[in-house]
This record gives C-alpha cells, structure tokens and sequence, in this order.
C-alpha cells in the first residue's frame, strides 16, 4: 500500500480513562455523532478468551445500542478472519482475505444498522490488513467541487441502486439470487460497497439507467481516491465503534490467516 499511515486517529485509552462502561458509553456515542467513530485501545480483554472478550464487548455495546443479529441463525456476535473453506459465490468481506474497498455494512440490507463495533484479538503479522476510513462530510465536500455535482447528488439521493446478497447473510437457503434496493446517498447518510452493486449489475433483474451508472462510477473514483481518507492498524485489544452511516471503513489485503476481529452491530436506541 503506497499511502502513508495517518496518526490522527480519534483514539481513547480505556486503561487511562478511568471510565466504567456507562460513562464509557455515553463517551462513545457522543463521538459516533460527532466524528463517526472512536478507537478504544487497551480495552480491558483476554484476546486468547474469546468467549469472555465477546462477552465484555457484548456488554459495552448494549449500552450503546440494541445489538442486532447479522444472519437468520440470531447470531449477534461475527467473526472476522479468512475462511479459505468458504465455498461461497457472493463472499463477504469477513469471509476473506483480500482488499476490502470502502464501504458501508449491510448496504444490501432494507436498513443497514446505525453503528458496529470490532473488536481486535489478532492482528496480521504479515504488515497487510491496514485499515481505512472516511467520512461522508469529506465525501460530500469532494463531490460538491466538481462541476456537476448537485445532478450527480441529485440522482445518488432520488434513485435506487441494487445491492446483492452475500450467501452468508441470504434468508433464503435456495440458491435464488437476493436483491436489495435503495439509493446510495439520504440526508446525513451513505449507502456504498463496490462489489454487492456492481455483482448485481450481471443480473438482468438489476437495472440502472446509464445516468445512475455514471454517477457511481464518478463517487467510486471519488471514494477509493480521496486525500482524506485516514489509515491506521488495528492492534489487540483496540475496539472500534463506527456510525455506519456516515463513515465508509476498509481494510489492506493481508496474508496472515490468523488474523481474528469480531464484530457486533447495533441500532440506536428509540427513545
């Protein structure tokens, strides 16, 4: 990766902090509104006990949210390593161990979850799996320099694109394609993931007018080229909640196939 890492990460240091997981909480939503995201390092986990580390993780985001589950099996807590086994069509970013472009979770999703947390127990070793982010003001503030840009907004904003399943998140066990719909861009929102939309596109039951086409091909060159986009490693024990509504989040490729991150996803809490 020929960009240089950038050492502004919004980081707090949970063994500094001095904060139960209440107030930890309060903290924490208070910078997903404000920034998008946080970085807690030293979170206070045994990376070698699973079990107990996705329990304490469970524990902090049910202050946060209300933890959702990511398939049809009720699954509330994901793992995130490469699973070379997978015989899946459609895989996942969690599934593999490739280059995972910006993106949004469960943009294939009717609604995408408001928030998720990973949770480090292995980082690669391998100097690969870097991770990346960038918010939607910056992805707006690009957008609104060129020259076409409220037509190119306009048509992000008032049309729907296709998303396709991933397998692994599919509710149907048949072998009939999933499709979800939704525009790409809503007020203080993003949905975007390269390889869901453009994966529906080879399916005929997927149509997007020309316009719609050239408008993501201009917010992807945007989006994977952007100067502030941030990137920074995940160490062990680092735990990142990130709004995923308005920050996109990647990862380098890696070749280490014992990293392990976890993952839960939430929604904001009705009031």
């Amino acid at each position: 990766m020929t960009n240089t890492l950038i050492q502004n990460i919004n980081y707090l240091d949970y063994k500094d902090s001095n904060l139960n997981y209440f107030d930890l909480a309060v903290r924490i939503k208070k910078d997903l509104d404000a920034v998008g995201y946080i970085v807690i390092q030293n979170f206070n986990v045994d990376t070698d006990n699973v079990e107990e580390a996705g329990q304490k993780f469970l524990e902090l985001s049910q202050l946060i949210g209300t933890p959702i589950s990511h398939d049809g099996n009720n699954k509330i807590i994901w793992d995130i390593k490469s699973e070379s086994k997978s015989k899946s069509f459609i895989k996942t970013y969690s599934e593999h161990s490739h280059e995972a472009e910006l993106h949004t979770d469960s943009q294939y999703s009717f609604y995408p979850e408001d928030y998720f947390g990973l949770l480090t127990l292995k980082k690669a070793e391998c100097g690969g799996g870097v991770s990346s982010l960038l918010s939607l003001k910056n992805i707006l503030k690009t957008l609104t320099a060129l020259e076409n840009n409220k037509e190119l907004i306009e048509i992000l904003s008032s049309t729907d694109y296709p998303f396709i399943v991933p397998n692994v998140f599919k509710k149907s066990k048949e072998d009939k394609v999933e499709f979800n719909y939704g525009p790409i861009l809503r007020e203080n929102e993003i949905r975007f993931r390269v390889d869901t939309f453009e994966k529906a596109l080879m399916h005929k039951e997927a149509i997007c007018s020309t316009a719609q086409i050239e408008a993501y091909q201009i917010l992807k060159e945007v989006i994977l080229n952007n100067y502030f986009t941030q990137y920074f490693y995940l160490e062990p024990k680092d735990l990142i909640f990130i709004n995923n509504k308005t920050m996109l989040h990647g990862r380098s490729e890696f070749s280490d196939d014992k990293r392990h991150l976890i993952r839960i996803r939430m929604n904001k809490n009705s009031k």
